[in-house]
């Protein structure tokens, strides 16, 4: 015990991922470019820098650096301040929803979730960077390891306060962070990666100065799963109807007006389909599987890794729109290719300011944050394609070939706008506002093959682009 600050708050967080998410290693094998990092028992986990790094920027992004430096410390030369809080690592549940601790047996391994999630390459992801004309930049394919949606973990953070007004305001800041809004851990989280929501949150709070707190601080839970003398917290927020939400955020209804397809699948999805061929289709639109949590009468949750559903990524979504965004300032900036004044994708302010950049050695992060769309059971259909000879007019040998398509498919686009009050100008919220215009237009294909009338997707319903402000945030300055 800390004399100066008797007073012991506790938490312990269940935090379950919303996207495929990873915290990588810095370093990839003779196969793949980055590997998810795993604890001694080689399962998937959340260390305890990443998370405090995480809350970190969020404390700091809502209330400022000083009170960000009172609570998780900091060091200046030969001036510093410890950090009052301690945040352990976020170890993975198993099956029943349990986070196992120490180094576990065969038995405990043999549990069906631990089995798949121990995995070394569950999901991977190919990537590949577009330039403005479609095609891939100089050294832009890549690809990523990743844990799948759904995965659970568990980590506890403690503080020792002074039962001060200050200290009590910073631990109740601290919890907000879980509850207002969704956090995003690890790589990538700009596009579509590491969204995690707070679904189980437990606190106590014991004065060491009492002989009640010392024996319920001596007697307290050790384990993540332990909530002994421990009361659980609301994980939703509490707004009445005339609050603002916290985060500010933006969603597309969209409809595709005919087929589509995102490349990346491995083996073809035979569901709802006409397709009768023994042999499965050439190319295969992107699926992954997640892990869905069962509640049972007895009130207790199993977790299982559902079936192969198809995915459209963020990074597909953010990739268009970037693009369009682009070219949508130059327009308003009255910069054109004809006198070459029109900004490169890389170089445009409203690409910096909205998507961020890295070159050399600045970077910023950008403010945009994309959501992965995981897709039920979609209507597809298997087209054959055969490429003709131009001089003859007949079938070239051996080029028959097939292709997976979605038909039909409803979407919702979300995506969430993290720092808006870094980006002031009008221009570059009207490209941004046009951008999806032109996708709910139909004029801004996603996917594959846009160029053979693929990707179309319409809002059909005219909802138009529904922001959680009213648009006060993209009207700023007569912006649209």
């Amino acid at each position: 015990m800390i004399s100066s600050r008797p007073i012991f708050h506790l938490l312990k967080v269940t935090l379950e991922a919303k996207s495929a998410h990873a915290i990588h290693t810095g370093h990839g094998d003779t196969v793949h470019d980055s590997l998810v990092m795993r604890d001694a028992n080689g399962l998937p986990t959340l260390s305890g820098s990443s998370l405090a790094g995480v809350l970190r920027h969020e404390y700091q992004r809502q209330y400022g650096e000083s009170a960000t430096q009172a609570l998780f410390g900091y060091a200046n030369g030969q001036d510093g301040q410890t950090s009052w809080l301690n945040v352990t690592w976020g170890l993975a549940h198993n099956s029943l929803n349990q986070a196992q601790e120490g180094l576990l047996t065969s038995a405990q391994l043999d549990d069906p979730l631990y089995t798949e999630l121990s995995d070394a390459k569950l999901i991977v992801r190919q990537r590949v960077r577009l330039n403005d004309r479609g095609s891939s930049v100089d050294s832009g394919k890549f690809d990523v390891t990743l844990v799948p949606a759904g995965t659970r973990y568990s980590f506890s953070i403690s503080y020792w306060g002074d039962g001060s007004d200050e200290s009590n305001k910073q631990w109740s800041r601290l919890l907000k962070l879980f509850v207002e809004r969704n956090i995003r851990i690890g790589r990538g989280t700009k596009n579509g990666y590491g969204l995690f929501e707070a679904v189980a949150l437990h606190q106590s709070v014991w004065d060491l100065t009492t002989d009640e707190g010392q024996s319920a601080y001596s007697n307290r839970g050790r384990t993540r799963m332990d909530y002994k003398y421990m009361e659980p917290l609301n994980t939703q927020p509490e707004l009445d109807g005339n609050e603002t939400p916290i985060q500010l955020s933006a969603s597309l209804e969209l409809s595709a007006e005919s087929a589509w397809r995102l490349g990346g699948g491995e083996r073809y999805l035979a569901n709802a389909s006409s397709y009768n061929d023994d042999r499965e289709p050439d190319m295969l639109p992107m699926h992954e599987a997640k892990i869905y949590w069962t509640k049972k009468p007895n009130g207790t949750q199993v977790g299982e890794i559902g079936e192969q559903q198809y995915l459209l990524p963020a990074s597909a979504i953010k990739g268009a729109i970037r693009h369009r965004v682009a070219y949508h300032y130059n327009c308003l900036t009255s910069r054109f290719v004809d006198d070459d004044s029109a900004y490169e994708s890389d170089e445009s302010p409203a690409i910096t300011a909205l998507f961020g950049y890295a070159k050399d050695n600045e970077s910023r992060a950008g403010i945009l944050a994309f959501q992965d769309i995981y897709l039920e059971t979609q209507k597809q259909q298997v087209l054959m394609h055969n490429k003709i000879d131009k001089f003859t007019g007949g079938v070239i040998n051996g080029a028959l070939f097939s292709e997976n398509v979605l038909w039909h498919t409803s979407i919702k686009i979300k995506l969430d706008v993290v720092n808006p009050d870094k980006v002031t100008d009008p221009d570059i919220k009207l490209a941004l506002h046009k951008s999806l215009t032109d996708l709910a237009n139909g004029w801004l294909p996603l996917g594959a093959s846009a160029s053979r009338g693929l990707g179309v997707f319409l809002d059909k319903d005219n909802k138009g682009i529904q922001w959680s402000d009213n648009q006060t945030w993209i009207e700023t300055r007569g912006a649209v």
